[in-house]
């Protein structure tokens, strides 16, 4: 017969309650979404180097360039970088032939939920 531990019961149910609270969360949340809209032509041929560039930044936690037709959604933990800091560094990895532009998208898209992939 198995013996019921107090302590045990104690510690499983603690562990359950942080973990339903998201306190046991391996990754940090963002707790920031920038949104940049992509414009012009030929703005999918950077999509790979913008993710990896993106995705070198501290406090950027997930780069998602298929949730929304021609934006970049950042999610990251707030610093002192501003989203135009980002448009900056979006707009130096696109060639500046002035055919693919990145701009700031002022909006109402939040950040959700964290994923454990960093880059898509």
């Amino acid at each position: 017969m198995l013996k019921k531990s107090l302590p045990g019961t104690i510690a499983i149910t603690l562990m359950l309650a942080l973990a339903s609270a998201g306190m046991l969360h391996a990754e940090p949340r963002a707790n920031e979404r920038i949104a940049l809209a992509l414009s012009g032509q030929n703005c999918s041929l950077h999509h790979q180097s913008i993710a990896q560039r993106l995705s070198q930044v501290p406090g950027v936690i997930r780069i998602d360039m298929n949730l929304i037709d021609d934006h970049v959604l950042i999610d990251r933990i707030q610093d002192e970088r501003t989203a135009a800091d980002f448009q900056a560094i979006v707009n130096d990895i696109i060639p500046s032939d002035g055919q693919c532009r990145a701009e700031v998208m002022e909006s109402c898209i939040s950040a959700g939920p964290t994923p454990p992939s960093h880059a898509h």
